[in-house]
C-alpha cells in the first residue's frame, strides 16, 4: 500500500518579535488538529537558522531582500522557495483550537489558486492562514514584486497581495468560509456586549488569530502586560485574561 505523501504547510519566522517557541507551538498543534500527514517548513532569516536548526525543525532560508517581519511572507508566492505543489501557509500567532478538517474540506471544494481569510476590519485580504494552489497567478504575485510595481501599500504585505491579484488575476483569490478563523480581538469586542454571541463564534472558529497585541503568552500574564489586557477593559475583570482556558489547552500545552 502506497506511503500517503505528506501535506507540504509552511510558516514564516523572521525577525526578533516572537520566541523561536512560537514555532514549536504551531507545530505541535498542527500534530494534534491537522487530521492529514503533513510536513512544517519554517521560512526563516538567517539571524534565525541556528534556532530552528536546534529545534530540529525543518527550515528554509529567506532570500535576502531587504524583507523583514510580516513583510516576508510575499516570498511564500516565490516557486523556487516553496515548490509546485498545493501547500498550507499559518502565521505563527495563530491559536488552533480545534481539529482543521472543516478547513480541509473547504480547501478541497474551492479550486482558486489563493485561499485566505476576509480580513475582519478592512475590505481585503488577511493572510494569516491560507492555501496556495502553485501556477500561473501565484507567481505573478512574486513577480509584481520582482518587478517594483506600486500598489499604493507601504511594503509588499497582504494589502499588495490582494491588489495584485485583483489587477492580474481576477479570480484567483477566494475565502475561508466565515468563522473558521476568529480574531482574538474582535471575540473580546464582542464580549463585551454579548458574551453568548461571541461564546458561539469561539466555539465554531477552528483557529483564533493574534494580530497585534495582546499576544498568547501576553494574554496568560494580564498584570504583566496591562496596556493590552487590563487596561483595554478596565471594568471588566473576566476579559482581562480573555480565552486564557484556550491558550492554555492548544496553546501553552500543545
Amino acid at each position: 500500500m502506497p506511503v500517503p505523501v505528506p501535506m507540504p504547510v509552511f510558516t514564516v519566522f523572521s525577525g526578533r518579535t516572537y520566541a523561536p517557541v512560537y514555532v514549536e507551538r504551531l507545530q505541535r498543534m498542527l500534530a494534534r488538529h491537522l487530521p492529514e500527514p503533513h510536513r512544517l517548513t519554517v521560512l526563516c532569516d538567517a539571524a534565525n537558522r541556528p534556532a530552528m536548526a536546534s529545534l530540529g525543525q525543518p527550515h528554509r532560508c529567506l532570500e535576502e531582500r531587504g524583507l523583514q517581519g510580516f513583510c516576508s511572507k510575499i516570498q511564500l508566492f516565490n516557486p523556487a522557495l516553496t515548490g509546485t505543489e498545493p501547500f498550507l501557509y499559518f502565521d505563527i500567532t495563530l491559536v488552533v483550537r480545534a481539529s482543521l478538517a472543516p478547513l480541509l474540506r473547504a480547501a478541497a471544494a474551492e479550486p482558486a489558486p489563493v485561499i485566505g481569510v476576509r480580513d475582519w476590519n478592512y475590505p481585503t485580504l488577511n493572510s494569516c492562514l491560507m492555501q496556495l494552489r502553485p501556477g500561473d497567478a501565484t507567481a505573478r504575485v512574486w513577480q509584481a514584486y520582482l518587478e517594483g510595481e506600486d500598489h499604493g501599500t507601504p511594503g509588499p504585505n497582504q494589502n499588495f497581495i490582494f491588489r495584485v491579484l485583483r489587477q492580474h488575476a481576477p479570480g484567483a483569490l477566494a475565502f475561508w468560509p466565515e468563522g473558521l478563523v476568529a480574531s482574538y480581538r474582535g471575540l473580546r469586542k464582542r464580549a463585551r456586549r454579548d458574551d453568548a454571541a461571541a461564546e458561539r463564534a469561539r466555539q465554531a472558529a477552528c483557529v483564533l488569530k493574534f494580530h497585534g497585541r495582546p499576544r498568547p503568552h501576553e494574554v496568560l500574564r494580564p498584570w504583566r502586560h496591562p496596556t493590552q489586557t487590563v487596561l483595554k477593559n478596565p471594568g471588566r475583570p473576566d476579559l482581562w485574561a480573555y480565552l486564557a482556558g484556550d491558550i492554555t489547552e492548544h496553546w501553552l500545552l500543545s
